[in-house]
């Protein structure tokens, strides 16, 4: 597959390029295809089995774009990720599949209803601290009504469902699904710039057992929009109170985390982007007798564009801690991921790139077993109709 597509992009006459999609009636349809062929050293995320291999990645996919009128706006998209690695081939190699939905209505009285949906089935890890790759199945589907009140205040109404289904026993304690709905009101601080509170009722319901159900409740108080000068983004800060409908005999059952949000662009130059990405929050686990592990993340990252060539760096930090200890004689299991990338990306025409990289990470731990570090290289070329 991987010659298919390097003969297909380099065929492809450059007028068909410059059109940048295909028109079926109202409806513009987007067809891309990319390979990446890297090296990594550690697949496995082990600390004393280390295992290097070289890997290619192909994708072909397409999106599809169409207005309905004056108050319709449809997308979809599908894509397919295949994965070959050069060792332990009939274990690693893999077919990922994402799709997508979303429509956007525009209501009497300046109301919006959107809705959305998004699946994927692949191998890569859920979250930072799963090392093992495995086969599972993610969609989370979501409903928002958006309507204005007096004056320049507004409220949002939304509802949110997101299925989670592993295809290997190995992980099937993960299996669940969880169901959010709640309502923001905002306020029109600046033209472009909007201050909110947010409420969320979530309902967690794991698939086998019933020991990690929950009730939380989360309320946040951010800011959305030109949050500062040459800055946009959003940010937000509160606290989730969730309560446990079992008790695990192990573990507390009421548990109150303040956590934070924050997903910023900084225009600081011309040409000059500096993005900022942080959260702290609980996320799901099944380690030990922890239903849960807090995530304190930060990432920031800085890209520059110099004539043809957008150069990246970037920096990223998680703090992990699990709630319950391993062993009444051990401290409470903390780890800390770490990671450093650069990258560089090639126009060579307007709808075709090439891309570079270099990722090194790594976990340090107080339970020493889980440390790692890991160096990945790689080099794609990716075409966009």
């Amino acid at each position: 597959m991987k010659n298919l597509l390097i003969a297909a992009v380099l065929l492809m006459p450059a007028a068909a390029g410059a059109q940048q999609n295909i028109k079926l009636g109202n409806m513009d349809v987007n067809p891309f295809m990319s390979t990446q062929e890297s090296y990594d050293s550690n697949i496995y995320l082990s600390r004393n089995k280390r295992k290097g291999s070289t890997i290619n990645r192909s994708a072909l996919g397409f999106e599809l774009i169409q207005k309905v009128g004056s108050r319709l706006d449809l997308k979809g998209g599908y894509s397919m990720d295949v994965l070959s690695y050069a060792v332990n081939t009939s274990t690693n190699n893999a077919v990922h599949h994402n799709a997508g939905f979303s429509a956007t209505a525009r209501l009497p009285k300046s109301m919006t209803l959107s809705v959305d949906d998004k699946y994927k089935q692949t191998t890569d890890q859920a979250t930072s601290q799963t090392t093992k790759r495995a086969t599972r199945v993610e969609n989370t589907a979501g409903l928002n009504l958006e309507a204005p009140l007096r004056g320049n205040f507004g409220f949002t109404v939304a509802v949110q469902h997101v299925y989670n289904n592993y295809l290997s026993g190995n992980f099937s304690g993960l299996d669940r699904e969880e169901t959010l709905m709640g309502a923001d009101v905002s306020y029109k601080l600046q033209p472009k710039t909007r201050m909110f509170v947010s409420y969320r009722y979530g309902n967690l319901n794991y698939q086998s057992g019933n020991t990690n159900d929950a009730t939380y409740n989360n309320v946040d108080l951010g800011l959305t929009g030109d949050i500062a000068p040459k800055v946009m983004g959003t940010v937000t800060a509160g606290m989730q109170a969730r309560k446990y409908k079992n008790d695990s005999g192990t573990a507390k059952n009421d548990i109150t985390t303040m956590g934070y949000s924050a997903q910023a662009v900084w225009k600081a130059l011309a040409k000059t982007d500096v993005t900022i990405f942080g959260k702290r929050g609980n996320v799901e686990s099944t380690y030990g007798s922890s239903r849960f592990y807090t995530s304190t993340l930060m990432d920031v990252g800085v890209t520059r564009q110099v004539n043809k060539i957008k150069a990246g760096l970037g920096f990223g930090y998680e703090s992990v801690l699990y709630p319950e200890k391993t062993t009444l004689a051990n401290p409470k299991r903390l780890d800390e991921n770490t990671s450093v990338r650069l990258t560089a990306v090639y126009n060579i025409q307007k709808w075709l790139t090439a891309d570079c990289g270099f990722t090194y990470k790594s976990r340090n731990s107080n339970e020493s077993t889980f440390e790692y570090n890991d160096k990945a290289l790689s080099l794609g070329i990716k075409a966009m109709f």
